[in-house]
């Protein structure tokens, strides 16, 4: 019996030509990616790095959603506030040798106790539904685009918090709001009731799909100018509030929303208009 023994054939290394082919392939595969990504970025008007936008270029995204949110929410007879833009944190980094800053901008809105649920699944399901808004444990989150991130939530009885966040991006530019002119005069009538004077003034406005603004004008009380109680305090003026606390009072004057704070012993008094009134 003979026994036959057979050996492996030495690997060959590939040839150039097996070698181009294979660099044709991944680089043809890399360009599909690439090119689906950027398609994706066109769709979702974004880059497809958060980080290759300035924080600047994500304002309008961030004033866009928060527009939307206070828009859903206004068949719900909510009574709005819109604030500025707020830096959430000093410093992050977006890349090993680079830092860069988080802006978002946030807006309250008022509604009976009891119904701030129901409100953030109005909002999502008024929603534009590439945002793919979702509500779980009474908290609201949505993708605006641009890689901007929509929230809410609950902050107490009849108050729900919206916020629209940059996430950490380059700071190439201050942030700041344009300044404007504005009707004082919700303002001043609540001033004139709690004998406040001295107040520094600030208008807040994002520009509403349809055209408009949803516009916030803020005064600021001093130290020691909050009352005791502002429901003891308004009450009599605006019976019919949609809020009623000691440090907080929120209700309708005609298509005005109007909300008076207190805080540290100073008060803070606001007046809103949605985004058909000019």
């Amino acid at each position: 019996m003979c026994h036959v023994t057979i050996h492996g054939s030495p690997t060959r290394p590939a040839s150039p030509a097996s070698r181009r082919r294979w660099l044709v392939v991944i680089t043809t595969l890399w360009a599909v990616l690439v090119t689906g990504l950027a398609l994706y970025a066109a769709h979702r008007g974004g880059s497809t790095v958060r980080t290759q936008t300035s924080v600047s270029q994500a304002l309008p995204t961030v004033d866009r959603a928060v527009a939307e949110a206070v828009t859903a929410a206004a068949p719900a007879g909510a009574v709005a506030q819109v604030g500025g833009y707020h830096e959430v944190s000093g410093r992050c980094t977006v890349t090993a040798v680079r830092n860069g800053a988080r802006y978002e901008r946030v807006a309250h809105l008022y509604v009976p106790a009891g119904q701030e649920g129901a409100l953030l699944d109005r909002i999502r399901a008024a929603l534009p539904g590439d945002y793919d808004a979702q509500v779980r444990d009474r908290r609201l989150t949505a993708d605006a685009g641009d890689f901007v991130a929509l929230k809410g939530s609950v902050e107490g009885a009849g108050e729900v918090r919206i916020s629209a966040d940059t996430g950490c991006r380059p700071l190439t530019a201050p942030v700041r709001e344009a300044s404007e002119a504005a009707d004082r005069r919700p303002v001043e009538a609540v001033l004139a009731t709690l004998k406040v004077g001295g107040a520094a003034w600030q208008t807040h406005r994002v520009p509403c799909a349809q055209g408009g603004y949803v516009r916030t004008v803020q005064a600021d009380g001093p130290a020691g100018s909050g009352p005791a109680s502002l429901v003891d305090a308004l009450r009599a003026t605006a019976p019919d509030a949609v809020v009623a606390r000691p440090e907080l009072y929120a209700y309708r004057s005609g298509p005005v929303g109007i909300v008076a704070r207190t805080r540290n012993g100073a008060v803070t008094v606001t007046a809103t208009t949605g985004c058909g009134v000019q």
